[in-house]
């Protein structure tokens, strides 16, 4: 995909990318931070072997944020090092975060109580590294799950990273309608979202898609050096993307029911919110829309949310209830076409007062808190 900022709207079409490198000089210009090894064994499917801390780790989402706060402080300490069998090889297990990754020994071949101090010292050195690359900006950050990522941890994955230096993140995730495998989406300066064929299970990671991670790191790479080609004519796909919170590009279309943006995300208010787009060129049979969302709830008062999505007067679609991270529908294509602007009025009827329901200090009746929508077109 080729991003170009039209207005403060980011138009992103399929492009034809030739970056001018081999594919393995183009997987080492990416670093994953878990949450497992699937781009560490892409990187080895092309005849690589970089060393990185997080290549074939184990590193649950919360535990990395959390380590990046701490600049990975104590983690290679002796006391904080392990090693442990399992089926038939030797695994490091880093205590003080809780992160697993594989020796590459057999059971058998080394002395454990060598091999960890061995580990202590690599440890060490990767940590170090890692902090380098952060800092210093000089590779892709990866990251992928297989559950569903919530806003919330995406803005704290973000805001971890900002910590270091203007690192860019590459979020990958399944293909699905409207984001076909190997495709981008450059959301901001800092953040690439890429989509694979599928992502490997945990319990089976190296039946993983080579060839749609190729793709896919080759257009991210594209885009992050501005080498992306010109679009595709006839086949290409437009895409509306808002990002709310402060510096993003939502709060020019915002109407009535949304608060003052926050870091990342802003809140709808009250029972109704109101967003105003112009007509995305050019005329599509469908579109589809999708959300970065986080509902408010506040047990046992507030169990849920319900959002209904109405697009120039026509009800498209309800989420009954609300889910934390993305979401997305089909839209009839003669809904959006019809006219100049798009008005999308957003129903949040159990809109609450953190005041009122949990005893916090905040009066506003929030429903929902918006990161990112986009609209996309689908021939």
């Amino acid at each position: 995909m080729l991003v170009t900022k039209v207005g403060r709207l980011y138009m992103a079409t399929d492009v034809i990318v030739g970056t001018g490198i081999s594919d393995q000089e183009l997987v080492l210009k990416f670093e994953s931070l878990g949450d497992n090894c699937e781009l560490g064994l892409v990187q080895r499917r092309v005849g690589v072997e970089p060393l990185g801390m997080f290549r074939f780790a184990g590193a649950p989402l919360r535990h990395l944020i959390r380590a990046l706060h701490a600049r990975f402080e104590g983690m290679g300490a002796a006391e904080n090092v392990r090693i442990r069998p399992e089926n038939g090889e030797y695994m490091v297990k880093l205590t003080k975060y809780d992160f697993v990754y594989h020796a590459d020994v057999k059971v058998g071949q080394a002395d454990p109580e060598i091999l960890q101090k061995q580990q202590v010292r690599t440890v060490g050195f990767l940590v170090r590294k890692l902090i380098d690359d952060l800092e210093n900006a000089t590779k892709i950050m990866v990251f992928r799950q297989n559950e569903p990522l919530s806003a919330n941890d995406l803005i704290d994955l973000r805001i971890a990273l900002a910590g270091y230096g203007p690192a860019t993140l590459l979020w990958v995730q399944a293909a699905r309608p409207g984001h076909p495998p190997g495709s981008v989406v450059r959301i901001d300066d800092r953040l690439i979202v890429g989509h694979v064929s599928r992502l490997a299970l945990r319990e089976n990671v190296p039946d993983l898609d080579v060839a749609s991670w190729l793709a896919m790191l080759r257009q991210a790479y594209a885009i992050h050096t501005g080498q992306g080609a010109a679009p595709v004519s006839d086949s290409s796909e437009s895409r509306i993307v808002l990002t709310f919170g402060k510096g993003g590009n939502a709060s020019d279309h915002t109407g009535y029911g949304w608060s003052a943006p926050e870091d990342g995300f802003t809140w709808t208010v009250g029972e109704r919110s109101l967003l105003t787009l112009e007509t995305p060129p050019p005329a599509a049979a469908g579109y589809w829309m999708e959300m970065d969302v986080v509902p408010f709830v506040a047990p046992p008062v507030v169990m849920a949310q319900v959002l209904r999505v109405t697009i120039n007067g026509h009800a498209v679609h309800t989420f009954d209830p609300l889910t934390r991270g993305s979401v997305g529908f089909g839209v009839p294509g003669h809904l959006v076409q019809g006219s100049d602007k798009l008005e999308i009025v957003l129903e949040h009827p159990h809109a609450a007062s953190p005041r009122a329901v949990a005893g916090e200090n905040d009066d506003r009746r929030l429903a929902v808190s918006f990161s990112r929508l986009s609209l996309a077109g689908r021939n």
